[in-house]
């Protein structure tokens, strides 16, 4: 098992390549966050602190400090860093960005009001997803909530790569969305269960997306879960 949670893969393949360098925030991460906390003044929101996990280019970096947020963003890439980081001063915009380990965030205890996670943590092994959420937990304070999307089992790229351990696979086709992604793990409920045994889970939506018409020029298709959870103040024990 790797001593770290970031596939240098990413680095190598995308990123240093400038590929994926998305300018726009995901959608659902907007109406989310808008709905949690856009009730609250523009001018209070300096006071909440958000964690981008595995922020990229920083997209929705940029819609939570546009709206008011403190952002942080972490991500193993030096390139997409240095990316976030020049965008962020060609806009004017404040964000302290961190290239570092998911297995080591570097923050306190109890710093963060949320984290949101747009499909980082399935490039990775199990036990490497289990590891960042310990640490996704001592971060959260007491009041604090994730937000993460992660790829599910019923995901249509799932068979079309190498297996590696149970739900993770690699070595994916030139036609999957994960080609030169490295691993990908894709959750099952009972997993998801044993993940979050810290959390109280507020909400699990299942986000689908399949085409039905001109499917052998197929442009994406894919099975998410958006689990929105609570940390709980009484924890038990992460298994190893």
């Amino acid at each position: 098992m790797s001593k770290k949670s970031f596939d240098t893969t990413w680095e190598r393949n995308i990123y240093s390549l400038r590929k994926q360098l998305n300018v726009y925030p995901y959608d659902i991460v907007v109406s989310l966050v808008a709905r949690l906390f856009f009730k609250i003044p523009k001018e209070q929101r300096n006071k909440i602190r958000i964690l981008d996990l595995g922020c990229g280019a920083g997209n929705n970096s940029k819609f939570l400090a546009e709206n008011g947020f403190d952002v942080y963003g972490i991500d193993g890439s030096k390139s997409a860093i240095a990316v976030c980081r020049s965008r962020f001063k060609e806009l004017d915009l404040k964000a302290n960005f961190s290239q570092g380990d998911f297995f080591r965030l570097p923050y306190e205890e109890n710093f963060f009001d949320l984290v949101i996670d747009r499909e980082s943590l399935y490039s990775n092994r199990w036990k490497n997803i289990k590891k960042t959420v310990k640490e996704i937990h001592r971060t959260l304070n007491n009041r604090g909530s994730l937000i993460n999307f992660i790829y599910n089992s019923d995901h249509y790229d799932r068979g079309l790569g190498k297996a590696i351990e149970p739900n993770t696979y690699g070595q994916f086709p030139k036609e999957s969305c994960f080609y030169n992604a490295g691993a990908a793990h894709f959750i099952d409920i009972k997993e998801m269960m044993e993940l979050y045994v810290n959390f109280n889970v507020q909400n699990v939506m299942r986000h689908s997306l399949h085409e039905i018409y001109n499917k052998p020029k197929k442009l994406f298709e894919y099975d998410e879960y958006i689990i929105i959870a609570n940390k709980k103040t009484q924890s038990k024990k992460y298994s190893k």
